[in-house]
């Protein structure tokens, strides 16, 4: 992915959070920390549990429907990857707090238990919770990832000639390139 890309990736990102990108997320998507097949975390920093909590609730957030849902595109390797690599201790040291302040039942609950539980996260007044900073590391995740950009995304590497007005029906998907 060239850098123009990931900077407007980002900046599309940035508008779906209703935000602006932590300086960690960003240098870790500039520097190619993506969501992929393969993802390698130099300084692991979640155990297990929070790795299965971690993908649970980006499968919630991002799931399965007529696409493919983060824990395909592993996205919650790729929030491992940018909390223990990228994030500075403090951010690392919140984000860790963050997670085990989650329920203790989340795991163990029903889908309506889990569902109830993220929504008082989402619904928690602050600068940027805890759960704001993880929908966006699931969707920077998931929309720089193989699945998401090419799946969930409409991708075309070579975009054809310009049209100026087109119904989305048309279109169907918005763009990725």
């Amino acid at each position: 992915m060239s850098e123009l890309n990931r900077r407007k990736l980002l900046k599309n990102v940035a508008m779906m959070t209703g935000g602006a990108l932590s300086a960690s997320v960003i240098s870790g998507v500039m520097s190619g920390a993506l969501a992929q097949e393969r993802i390698d975390v130099d300084n692991p920093v979640f155990s297990d549990q929070q790795l299965k909590l971690v993908a649970k609730m980006a499968d919630m957030i991002i799931p399965d429907t007529d696409t493919p849902g983060a824990i395909a595109a592993k996205v919650h390797h790729y929030i491992h990857a940018i909390v223990g690599d990228w994030y500075y201790d403090d951010e690392r040291s919140n984000f860790i707090k963050g997670l085990n302040a989650v329920d203790s039942h989340f795991m163990t609950g029903s889908a309506q238990e889990r569902h109830t539980i993220m929504t008082k996260m989402d619904n928690e007044e602050g600068e940027k919770t805890f759960f704001q900073e993880f929908k966006e590391l699931t969707l920077v995740g998931y929309f720089t990832s193989q699945i998401g950009a090419e799946e969930e995304l409409r991708y075309e590497q070579y975009p054809g000639p310009y049209q100026g007005c087109v119904p989305f029906e048309e279109v169907g998907k918005t763009w990725a390139t």
